[in-house]
């Protein structure tokens, strides 16, 4: 019990100052490359090399840990955080900070999954029966709350023109993280795999699993929808920022507003099972918050100088969306295939992702913030599409 309590307390305290010092910068980093010239076409191109660096690198990098160490996998990936954050203190070259934000992708597939292997076999390991939900409700919530005390540090922070030395007070603090892993950090040893992974067995799973998809008609609309839903809020993520500050809204509130919109976060998704049952059904809420969700970003465009109050709530009815999806997703996936299949969803917001940057950095360089804002109301109002159709599809086949 009381290697239980010191491990909890380890993985909670990694958690809890390794998501403030990766927020402080959060509610700003558009503004701020901005700020240094970059136009944004360019800030949406180190977000692209990020992905990029991510698609490429997730499995070598789950295989690393999973065979050798995850410690030191995560030990790496802190190490990579610190110095691309140290870096981009230093330098304002574009070139440098594309490299930077391809390493800092690198980094992170270091830190996915291994993270969080270690954590719950530090609990699992030894232990005949042990429940680790409430564990790891313990480790989101301290997620959340790090990351919440992160956006109103940096909101001081820049309050007091301290902006830029955002980046380097992060690198020190995630450096310092580093050094309470190196030293407190103990793992398990592993059994080590005899299997291994390839790029030929990935794709192979992913060709099986995108025919299965294509074929489900209504797994093939809610995927659609999805795509184009997540298209809108990326564009939204990006733009949120200068949008704001364009029409006067002063920067150091920004930290608050994003805590405001983490705060919503945890709350809604609580009661997601009792949002779809009011409305008769997952796939008519998910309509229902496309809907929704284009009606607040044209109250953005109508009242700019207040646009900060239908993006909170925004926020809040984009939260719905995930637990609602993946719940309605999963229950129409055989289990043999659940895996594979959530992967290529995976895949599909990736590229979601990718193509919603690279339009918002186009459209808002040429034509302005406004038309980009535009694109994003447009694609909301088109996600809500697919999911109607899905409720037809639904009603023909008598589910």
């Amino acid at each position: 019990m009381q290697n239980l309590k010191r491990n909890e307390r380890f993985f909670l305290t990694v958690t809890l100052f390794s998501s403030f010092f990766t927020s402080l910068m959060a509610p700003f980093w558009v503004i701020y490359f901005n700020k240094i010239n970059l136009d944004f076409s360019q800030i949406s191109l180190l977000i692209i090399i990020n992905h990029i660096a991510v698609t490429l690198f997730e499995i070598p990098t789950g295989a690393f840990a999973d065979t050798y160490s995850r410690k030191f996998s995560v030990l790496l990936s802190l190490l990579i955080g610190s110095l691309t954050s140290i870096g981009i203190y230093f330098n304002t070259s574009f070139t440098v900070l594309l490299f930077l934000y391809f390493l800092s992708g690198v980094g992170a597939t270091l830190n996915s999954g291994a993270f969080e292997s270690w954590f719950a076999d530090s609990f699992l390991l030894g232990q005949k029966e042990i429940d680790l939900t409430k564990y790891w409700g313990r480790l989101t919530s301290f997620n959340y709350l790090g990351s919440t005390i992160g956006f109103l540090g940096g909101s001081v922070l820049v309050r007091y023109n301290i902006f830029r030395e955002i980046w380097l007070i992060e690198g020190i603090g995630i450096f310092l993280v580093f050094i309470y892993v190196f030293l407190a950090g103990k793992e398990a040893k592993l059994q080590k795999k005899t299997d291994e992974y390839s790029y030929r067995e990935y794709f192979n799973k992913i060709a099986k699993g995108t025919v299965y998809l294509f074929k489900h008609r209504i797994l093939l609309s809610i995927t659609v929808g999805s795509f184009f839903f997540f298209f809108s809020s990326g564009i939204m993520s990006m733009l949120w920022q200068p949008y704001f500050e364009r029409a006067g809204i002063p920067v150091e509130l920004f930290g608050i507003i994003l805590a405001l919109t983490m705060v919503l976060s945890i709350f809604v998704p609580r009661y997601a099972d009792r949002i779809a049952e009011r409305f008769k059904g997952a796939a008519r809420t998910l309509m229902i918050v496309s809907i929704t969700s284009a009606l607040f970003i044209f109250m953005m465009y109508a009242i700019p100088k207040y646009s900060f109050i239908p993006y909170i709530i925004y926020t809040a009815v984009y939260s719905a969306h995930t637990p609602i999806f993946m719940a309605y997703f999963n229950k129409l996936i055989p289990s043999s295939e659940r895996a594979t299949i959530i992967s290529i969803y995976s895949l599909f917001i990736s590229v979601s992702t990718i193509l919603c940057t690279y339009s918002f950095g186009i459209l808002s360089d040429k034509k302005g913030l406004y038309a980009a804002l535009f694109l994003s109301l447009i694609t909301a109002l088109i996600s809500s599409i697919p999911f109607k159709r899905a409720i037809g599809l639904e009603k023909e086949l008598c589910l």
